[in-house]
Parts: structure tokens; sequence; C-alpha cells
């Protein structure tokens, strides 16, 4: 502004308004300028190596805010992840750089750089300090809110807890899967949907409860379920009353905070300059997990200076044992909260999902579930030897991950594969916190790696010997749980409570309707879905993502004995 005491009249200098305009403008076209000279700088860098730049999204209005505005309009009326889908095929490449906020960010579908983030070149590519303080608030420094080698430390106190497989998962598992049946079987009765993405959720949690805080107090399933056609649509899913209700409405709304911030990338502070969005409900989320925590510092002042052995104690008993942080041990419960409720709970609800619309399968499986365990629970035995309910859930994951979207962020800067556009020359990304997403659910459904039925649900695809080993040949096309040394450490926990809870309810029920009529009003699919492609054209169900994928307002089959 010193320029314009003079270059500029008097009567110029002296009007507020037009100042103001003329500081704007100064600012745009310095962020201009800066991204042509950065982008110039960057593309010397890259032929030097010989490689090219990805392409970069070109928006109307300066700093591609217009696509800033479109993403977030996506994320309201879309289908999960269709905004980054609908950018790649539109620059016709499969790593892009969105460019928002000036600043350099991308986003792959290329499952060959996705080996290179998670395994290969691992050490170069973290979660990113623009990414933490996103989620710091919410999640503090977590299993989930931390780099390496801070996550390492963090991997190192939970693993052994989550590497046995224990009885005692099954005997909890068993406890509560019962309560949920007896729920699906009075719905059954009186011929009334029920949602499962509520089920599920509950389920989960009640499970996780136990397992993680050593508490059978939670008890969300022996509490009043919504009612088909009364219920009203939360965050994520149904809103539910109560304490439990308030727990939910505080945790995925945060969750939603953290996705939409992503697309504000680093100018999600100035949005929330006069209060961090996620404070709230982080207040509400410690306040009903402070009884337990009461509870933990209670045992272990009971046991002294004695530790918990190997087969004795919860999760949270371990870490009582591994460190004196409080904050620390409720930031890792919380982060491995998430990961024990919503992703078995989204896993369980999009199966249902797909028996709904595939009944053979339904058939199918509960035929194998009849011919292991015709009733009780199953072993681990029994579960090792259900192929084909391994098939239909690793059919579910690859449609549906759990996590539909991850993100990474480059220390330095580095070289990864390219694609058709580039005619083979690999691709330059900068380093220094620059910000790469990639999209499990993309990946697994495109055709050149799956086939032309990628979109279909076919569980045939995991007992073919032809196609298995090409899946073992190229693991990277399916990561539904990550991979690398930040693999999920509950896979095998998630794999066997997913299959102890659908040989539970496929004991009782043969078949089951979808009756999204009885969905809470905005839950199922926009009409302008409707003979689109893909998926979303043949949706009955609205996928959506915030940190985990889930449906819009619930999933509410009823189901036949």
């Amino acid at each position: 502004m010193l320029a314009t005491r003079f270059i500029l009249p008097s009567d110029f200098r002296a009007s507020l308004l037009l100042r103001l305009v003329l500081y704007v403008v100064s600012c745009l076209g310095y962020w201009t300028v800066k991204v042509q000279y950065t982008r110039f700088k960057h593309s010397r860098e890259a032929a030097k190596l010989g490689a090219v730049l990805p392409p970069r999204m070109k928006g109307k209005w300066p700093g591609n805010v217009d696509i800033v505005l479109r993403s977030l309009d996506i994320l309201r009326e879309g289908y999960s992840t269709e905004h980054y889908q609908q950018f790649l095929d539109e620059n016709g490449c499969d790593t892009l750089n969105l460019g928002l906020w000036w600043e350099d960010s991308f986003v792959t579908r290329n499952h060959h750089t996705v080996q290179m983030m998670l395994a290969t070149n691992f050490d170069n590519f973290m979660k990113g300090p623009s990414n933490l303080e996103r989620i710091n608030g919410m999640f503090g420094e977590g299993i989930f809110g931390t780099d390496w080698p801070k996550a390492k430390v963090h991997r190192a106190m939970t693993r052994p807890f989550f590497a046995r497989e224990r009885i005692r998962d099954f005997n909890i598992f068993d406890h509560y899967s019962e309560k949920a049946i007896k729920h699906f079987r009075a719905r059954a009765e009186i011929n009334q949907s029920i949602d499962v993405q509520d089920i599920f959720g509950r389920f989960t949690l009640d499970a996780a409860g136990e397992f993680l805080f050593g508490t059978n107090n939670l008890n969300t399933l022996d509490l009043p379920l919504p009612i088909p056609g009364q219920s009203v649509i939360g965050p994520k899913g149904v809103q539910v009353e109560g304490d439990y209700g308030g727990f939910v409405h505080a945790f995925e709304s945060a969750q939603i905070i953290i996705t939409k911030r992503l697309a504000y990338r680093s100018m999600w502070p100035a949005r929330e300059f006069l209060t961090d969005q996620t404070m709230e409900h982080k207040v509400v989320v410690d306040r009903w997990m402070a009884p337990m925590l009461q509870a933990a510092i209670g045992r272990k002042k009971a046991r002294g200076s004695q530790k918990c052995g190997d087969n004795e104690g919860d999760l949270i008993d371990h870490l009582m044992d591994s460190t004196s942080n409080m904050k620390l041990i409720c930031d890792e419960l919380l982060n491995i909260l998430l990961a024990a409720r919503d992703t078995t709970a989204s896993l369980l609800t999009f199966t249902i999902y797909m028996l709904c619309m595939h009944p053979e399968v339904t058939t199918k499986l509960r035929t194998e579930v009849l011919k292991h365990v015709p009733n009780g629970p199953p072993s681990f035995e029994d579960i090792r030897h259900m192929k084909y309910l391994r098939a239909v859930l690793n059919e579910t994951l690859r449609l549906f991950p759990p996590v539909p979207f991850n993100y990474r962020a480059t220390k330095s800067p580095c070289l990864v594969p390219g694609d058709a556009s580039t005619h083979g020359k690999p691709l330059y990304i900068p380093g220094g916190d620059t910000g790469m997403i990639f999209l499990p659910l993309v990946i697994q459904r495109r055709k050149d790696l799956w086939g032309d039925d990628a979109e279909e649900f076919d569980p045939e695809r995991w007992i073919d010997e032809e196609r298995v080993k090409r899946m073992v040949a190229d693991p990277f096309k399916f990561v539904p749980f990550n991979a690398g040394p930040r693999i999920c450490l509950g896979q095998n926990y998630a794999y066997n409570e997913a299959s102890f809870m659908m040989v539970r309810i496929l004991q009782v029920f043969s078949d089951f309707t979808l009756r999204q009529e009885d969905a809470p009003a905005g839950a199922c699919p926009p009409m302008s879905w409707k003979g689109a492609a893909g998926r979303k054209g043949i949706e009955k169900i609205w996928p959506q993502n915030a940190s985990t994928l889930y449906s819009k307002g619930g999933v509410g089959p009823d189901g036949n004995c």
C-alpha cells in the first residue's frame, strides 16, 4: 500500500473502499505470479529428472476458488469421492494437481503411486503438519494424529493387544450379537424395517467398550431404536436421543467438519477464526468417555506396581501400564474407537445392503454358514473355513471401503509413476508438506484393474483361482486396510467381528429386503442420480464419506426368518 502514496491521487488514497479493492487486487496478483513462478521452477526441476508435472486444474476464479465451491456442492449432493473422480476424468489423467487456494495439492487413483506412498517410499510420505493440524483438535496425538516415528511408538503400545486372537473377543461378540439379533427378530415379527447402520454402530460400540475400556455398561443396544418412518436424519445416520445420541452426534459431526476442512486446505483456520468448530463436539465426547477413564485409573491404583499380563486386562489397562500421560491415553482410545466402531459398522452395513440387492448371494452364503455352524456361536476355525463369507466381505470392502479416501504429504520432492497421459514419463511431486490424496474407492472400481464388471458385486472374483492370482500379483489395487508400515492393526479384529455377526444373522434370516421408504427425509439418493454412470445410477442408498464411509440416513432392510 506504500506505493499508493506516490502513484495515486490523494482523493483516491482517501477512499477506504478503493484502497481495499486495490489491496485485494494486489494480493491476487501476487499469488498468481507466485503460482506461475513456482510452477516454472518445478517444471525445470522435473525436466532435469526426466519427469513432467501433473496436469493442474484450471478454474475460472483466482486460486481455483470456484473448484472449492464445486467440491463442497458435490460433497453435499453427490456420491462419495465423486468430485475427485470427475476432476481426474475431466483432465484425462490418474494424478492431478487441484491447485486449490493457490497451493499445490494432488489427488491420485494410480495404485502404483499408492504403493510408493504406503510402502516403497514410505519414509517420504507422512501425514504432514497441515493435515495433523486439521484433525488434532478432535483426535489429538493418537495413532492417527501423529507422524513417524511417534506413530511407531503408538503402534508398539497397541500392537500386542491386537496381535493375538483371543477367545475372549469372540465371547464379547457373542454377547452383543445376541442383543442385536433380538432387535432383528422383534422387527421381523411385526414386519417392520430396522436401520442396520444404527444397529451395527451400537453393536461395534458396545463391543469396543468392553474390548477397549473394559466396561460392559455402555449397553447402547438396550436403548430405544429409531422408529421407521418417524426418525430424523443426523450428521451421518439417524438422530438418536439421550447421552448416547449426544455422543454419536458429536463424534460424527466432528468427522464431517474435519472432512470439509480438506476442501479449504490451509485456509480452514481463517474460516474458523473465532472458534475451532470441533471443540464443542470434543467436549461432549470427552465427557462421555470420562467415567471409563476414571474406572481404569481405579484399576491401575488397585494393581499398584503390578502390570497386566498378556492375557489380562483390556487395552486401556495396558495403556495405563505403558504411560502416565492421561491425555495421550484418551487420544489413543478415541482414535482406536473410530477404527473399532465406524469402520466395522460401515463394512457390516454395506454387506447387508449388498445382500438385499443380491438374493442369490444371500442364499449361497447362508448355505455355507448353516453347513459349518447351523446354530450357536462360530469359532475361529469355523470362520477360517468359510471361504465364501470371506469373499463376500472382501467384495464389499472392494466396492465400499470404510476409508474411501486417504491423505499423505511429501517431505522432499520425489517422482511418482505417470500414466497414459504422460507417455511413460514419471511425475514430479514437490516436497515441503505437499498434500497427496489417494482414493481406494476409485482404485478398487477401476475397470482396467478389475475387469469390465468392476462396478458389479461379484464375490466369485475372490474364489476364482486365476483372478485371485492376479490380485496377489498386484496387491495395491486393494487397500481397504491401508498397507505398508501403517497397515491397520485391527484388520483381523474387524474381519473376525464382521464374520461373527454375519454368521449369527444368517443362522436366523434367509433373505433381506431393502425398505428405504422408511428412511428419514433426505436419506434417499436424489432423482438427479438416475441414469448416471457407474454405481451412482443404480444405487438405492446414498454413500457419503466423513472420516469413514457411511450411508446417509441409514440402511433399512427387513428380514425373513
